[in-house]
């Protein structure tokens, strides 16, 4: 076996995920298993041999992720999941699964896809990283449809032994207290960086209002200075108007006496000659009387 042959070997073999349980069944329970085998849905996935034309499937008629649609018939969800597992997914398929961009619900079934086939030792590497994801997805429907996160789908995937009612497959003990061992310090650590991120919320909060709690300060000291300054404005604005009416008065009472009595003088003088006329011409008018 030449150099090249030997790496594309390794390389393949690195793609491939390692699986546990029954290889025929997908680890799925009996019930579900047989009712996908003679559903006429999956007989019609036949037809579809490639990983993209069955994630184009679950695109198109995926809505809930629901085991069950009525009574026993199995939903399109995990007939559709089943297929993938006749296609025997390589480790980049899944990877593309639980990251895809399209459909909430192709992530799911490859989260689910997991959950049923891969070695549970190897779970915590798959799902630590998707525990916080907020996207949502139906997982029953009817009147009043359940409604979880995909972190919560993880979370009920490693802790719980039952989905939507169906049995998933056992962990053996050892591995599932490891897990919940692993979560607990996960939620801790998530807790205490929480912790951290509020208070340095609290402290940019505080750092904030002091800095608006000053500037208010001094405008408050700005306004008083302007408005003493307007107060002593106005004052002597009220002392230069008192000292000019002030002069004003002065200068009426500083007028010279001399020219009060040359005024008085003025008048007399003029009300005498105006008796005089006054005299003259009463005169001449009874020297007239008397000539006739």
């Amino acid at each position: 076996m030449n150099k090249a042959t030997s790496q594309k070997n390794t390389k393949k073999a690195s793609n491939v995920l390692e699986t546990w349980g029954n290889e025929s069944t997908m680890n799925l329970n009996a019930i579900i298993y047989q009712n996908i085998l003679s559903s006429p849905y999956f007989r019609s996935l036949y037809t579809k041999k490639t990983f993209h034309e069955i994630v184009d499937e679950i695109y198109n008629e995926v809505y809930v992720l629901t085991p069950f649609i009525k009574g026993t018939q199995p939903s399109t969800a995990f007939c559709c999941l089943f297929k993938m597992w006749t296609l025997r997914l390589t480790i980049k398929q899944i990877e593309n699964l639980v990251d895809h961009v399209d459909s909430p619900y192709i992530r799911a079934i490859g989260f689910l896809y997991l959950r049923y086939v891969c070695a549970p030792a190897q779970l915590w590497d798959w799902f630590q990283y998707y525990l916080e994801d907020e996207e949502e997805i139906t997982i029953s429907g009817g009147i009043n449809p359940t409604k979880i996160t995909i972190g919560q789908l993880c979370r009920m995937l490693i802790t719980e032994q039952k989905f939507q009612g169906t049995m998933l497959p056992r962990i053996p003990i050892p591995i599932a207290r490891d897990l919940e061992k692993k979560l607990d310090e996960y939620d801790r650590e998530k807790r205490k960086e929480s912790k951290q991120r509020y208070d340095r919320d609290d402290d940019n909060e505080d750092r904030y209002y002091s800095r608006r709690d000053r500037s208010r300060s001094y405008r408050s000291r700005s306004r008083s200075r302007e408005r003493r300054r307007d107060h002593h404005r106005d004052e002597f604005d009220e002392y230069e108007r008192s000292r000019d009416r002030s002069r004003h008065y002065d200068r009426r009472r500083s007028i010279s006496p001399d020219y009060s009595r040359r005024k008085e003088r003025r008048y007399s003088r003029s009300r005498s000659r105006s008796r005089d006329h006054h005299r003259h011409s009463r005169e001449r008018e009874s020297s007239k009387y008397r000539d006739y």
